[in-house]
């Protein structure tokens, strides 16, 4: 399935009753939220990281193989080393990431250069469609569905966006003590259809989830997306002092295949921008 994936991850949270705290009208902290994220594309849209993303097949007894039938499965392990690119194209609507896998299980599979940022700096007209042609060459070492589109850990936030709230149900879930006295809980359902995810087939895929908000900023600190058929990914930020932002720190995710369950762990560092390109380096 194109819309990928993450892992169930048991989260033990000291979590209190909205009833019992002071109460924060819930559209307030939403519009804070949506301004946080706006704000966060537009400094985050000209960004690269290096992902370690580390992905490992659980198959269950008497399951086949992901690669052919009739072969007994066995547990697989994979480490992916990648840059990976966030970026609005233009005036676009969209926050796309794009994936440039350069190593696998410490082999490397290509050059260490900024082939994706230097894309959109040196050819912007056709930026896009040539940094999906990268992006699909990385994804034959994915274990099980090769298309993991899903597993970015951008997208929960996206929803945030101010064009698509109206498609979602919110409620309030408490205050989660273990992340901050005034971080909330928001618990999230698509309602509209058809649904921003997509199956390869053009089918609905609703999303439902929650956000972990700073109740005075609007910050995130958390997203857990789940989709109907079993794939989620969640998302920890903490804040970076040298950009002056809340990064990705690490994602978590899961996907079910014929019998199969894929789980993933990606972690984030050498955050740098692409905006400005020197004769080596970008900043």
């Amino acid at each position: 399935m194109k819309i990928a994936m993450v892992l169930p991850v048991l989260w033990i949270v000291s979590a209190t009753s909205a009833g019992a705290q002071t109460a924060t009208p819930l559209s307030s902290l939403l519009d804070r939220a949506s301004a946080y994220v706006r704000s966060y594309m537009q400094t985050f849209s000209t960004m690269v990281a290096e992902e370690r993303y580390m992905q490992d097949s659980h198959p269950m007894a008497g399951t086949e193989r992901l690669d052919g039938p009739d072969v007994r499965a066995r547990a697989q392990h994979v480490e992916l080393r990648s840059d990976l690119l966030f970026v609005r194209p233009g005036d676009s609507d969209r926050w796309l990431a794009f994936r440039d896998v350069f190593a696998v299980n410490g082999r490397a599979v290509r050059d260490r250069e900024e082939r994706l940022a230097r894309l959109f700096v040196d050819q912007p007209s056709t930026a896009v469609d040539r940094a999906w042609e990268i992006a699909r060459e990385g994804y034959r070492y994915n274990l099980g569905v090769k298309e993991r589109t899903v597993a970015n850990p951008l997208i929960a936030l996206a929803f945030l966006q101010p064009e698509y709230r109206h498609r979602f149900d919110f409620k309030l879930d408490g205050i989660d003590l273990s992340v901050g006295s005034d971080v909330w809980i928001v618990k999230f359902k698509e309602r509209d259809r058809p649904t921003i995810l997509r199956t390869p087939d053009n089918r609905n895929v609703p999303s439902i989830g929650r956000f972990w908000i700073d109740g005075a900023s609007g910050r995130i600190h958390q997203t857990e997306l789940e989709t109907r058929v079993g794939d989620r990914v969640m998302t920890m930020f903490s804040f970076d002092d040298r950009l002056g932002l809340a990064v990705p720190c690490e994602m978590r995710d899961i996907a079910w295949v014929n019998g199969t369950v894929i789980t993933g762990v990606a972690t984030y560092s050498n955050f740098r921008r692409f905006d400005v390109l020197t004769s080596e380096t970008f900043r």
